[in-house]
């Protein structure tokens, strides 16, 4: 119906002016029409496990699909028998819009192939095309050279990037929180100029305690409150950087000179400013959780040989992996040869495997982002993370014979592109993982406490100086006895 529609539409575009604004008015008009009949929100229940569908035209083509079970493109559900009960994901929506869009009738074949190549456990998806068996392979097939010499691809619905499926990460304690605040450099320039005000302090005071000596009768004539020793320049130095208070007790006196008094300003302008700067950073170290995923992308993974890659056998990642060449991907390739266990029947072997936080699994971005969002639902828990960074962009969708014409499925799908539907569709069919995506910003409430393990640094330090107290009063009982 919506097919006569449009072709009644089309004899009214005879000047180039009004081509383009009824061509734009046919195709919003077709979309609320398709809207109306349930295509936009994908492949629902009341078609039941149709495997047959398209026009009542008996005229329009006929076309066979093949199917590739691949969430959330596309869901296929099975009984204990084998026997479809459920079909859904982006792609049925793709197979209806195109259905009424292009004209054609279509027969899905429910046979259960995981695989778009051949492998040892029999023949994949493609060798439908290449028999005559069916017209196009239904799913995310990945564009591919090795592919491509063998079949065609329209433009694809699924335009995305590959990504790592992580185990998520604990929250660790941080006993070097208290160090973090200052850059290692700060901290070694700190401890020199701590050294040199100790011994420009103690250095003046000696030159003062003799410009102030009578040299003829050899008394003082002062009353020796100065820095003329070193203690009392270290106690005052440290006192100052500690914020005690401790100038009056440090050996200083009103007899103390002007050159004592501006070594002794700038020492405490200069610590006011550390110790500020200091303790305005070190809360923002002691109050956050700390968060460490194990990598950041797949680059950090031959800097960690204890993880393994997971793919799942015969699909895109895996086949990028083992025909490359070199670099970083023939790394992983190299691992998947030596050990051929990496590769997995069923993406939940290749889940499994990651839960033990052992390996990192490899698909499709938007793909996995569903897997840890149906882990989430299930178990009501995080177990899984995808690694910040993505790699390798791609294009996926049907997979057609060389000898069918690509223009016929380019038109239906830069329609359902340019009206929006196929991220529209990806909405609908995806399930929120975005609780599991951010584990630094995870538990707002926990961001605002201050933890014991965030200050166990501090106290790391703190009994480290009670330590070395108790050992001096050990030292000093023993010499006063003596």
């Amino acid at each position: 119906m919506i097919s006569r529609m449009i072709s009644r539409m089309q004899p009214l575009a005879t000047s180039p002016g009004r081509h383009s604004t009824l061509s734009t008015i046919s195709v919003i008009f077709l979309s609320l029409l398709v809207c109306n009949h349930q295509i936009c929100s994908g492949y629902e229940a009341e078609r039941g496990v149709q495997l047959r569908g398209g026009s009542t035209n008996n005229n329009s083509a006929y076309l066979r699909f093949v199917i590739l079970h691949l969430p959330p493109v596309l869901i296929v559900t099975r009984n204990s028998s084998g026997h479809i009960t459920n079909l859904g994901g982006i792609a049925m929506s793709v197979l209806e819009w195109l259905s009424h869009t292009m004209d054609f009738r279509y027969e899905i074949i429910p046979d259960n192939i995981y695989s778009v190549e051949n492998n040892a456990a029999g023949k994949g998806l493609m060798s439908y095309i290449l028999e005559g068996r069916a017209d196009v392979i239904l799913g995310g097939i990945v564009i591919t050279a090795s592919r491509f010499q063998k079949l065609n691809f329209p433009y694809p619905f699924v335009i995305g990037q590959f990504g790592l499926v992580i185990p998520y990460p604990s929250s660790e304690v941080d006993i070097m929180a208290v160090w973090k605040p200052f850059q290692g450099q700060i901290w070694i320039f700190l401890a020199v100029s701590m050294g040199m005000t100790i011994l420009c302090l103690y250095g003046i005071s000696h030159c003062i305690k003799d410009y102030l000596t009578n040299k003829t009768t050899k008394t003082k004539l002062t009353n020796g409150k100065l820095f003329e020793d070193i203690g009392r320049a270290f106690q005052y130095v440290f006192g100052v950087i500690l914020s005690q208070g401790l100038l009056a007790q440090g050996g200083t006196s009103r007899d103390q000179k002007l050159t004592i008094r501006f070594l002794a300003g700038a020492w405490c302008t200069a610590c006011f400013v550390l110790v500020t700067a200091y303790s305005s950073v070190l809360i923002s170290f002691v109050t956050s959780p700390n968060y460490k995923p194990m990598i950041q992308s797949l680059y950090d993974m031959p800097k960690n040989p204890k993880i393994k890659i997971t793919v799942n056998r015969g699909w895109s990642p895996d086949l990028l992996f083992t025909n490359a060449e070199d670099g970083i991907f023939k790394y992983l390739g190299d691992q998947l040869r030596n050990e051929p266990g990496l590769r997995c029947s069923e993406t939940s072997q290749c889940m499994d495997r990651v839960r033990k936080g052992s390996s990192a699994y490899v698909q499709e971005y938007r793909t996995i982002r569903n897997y840890v969002g149906e882990d989430l639902k299930n178990t009501g828990r995080c177990d899984f993370t995808i690694a910040k960074q993505l790699f390798f962009s791609f294009g996926a969708g049907l997979a057609i014979s060389k000898q069918a014409d690509v223009e016929y499925y380019n038109r239906g799908m830069l329609k359902a592109h340019e009206a929006g539907f196929v991220d529209l569709w990806f909405a609908r069919n995806s399930v929120d993982a975005s609780r599991c995506l951010n584990p630094i910003r995870d538990i707002a409430s926990e961001k605002q406490r201050v933890t014991l393990g965030g200050l166990s640094g501090a106290f790391l330090a703190l009994g480290f100086g009670y330590g070395l107290s108790v050992l001096s009063f050990v030292g000093e009982f023993i010499f006063r006895r003596r």
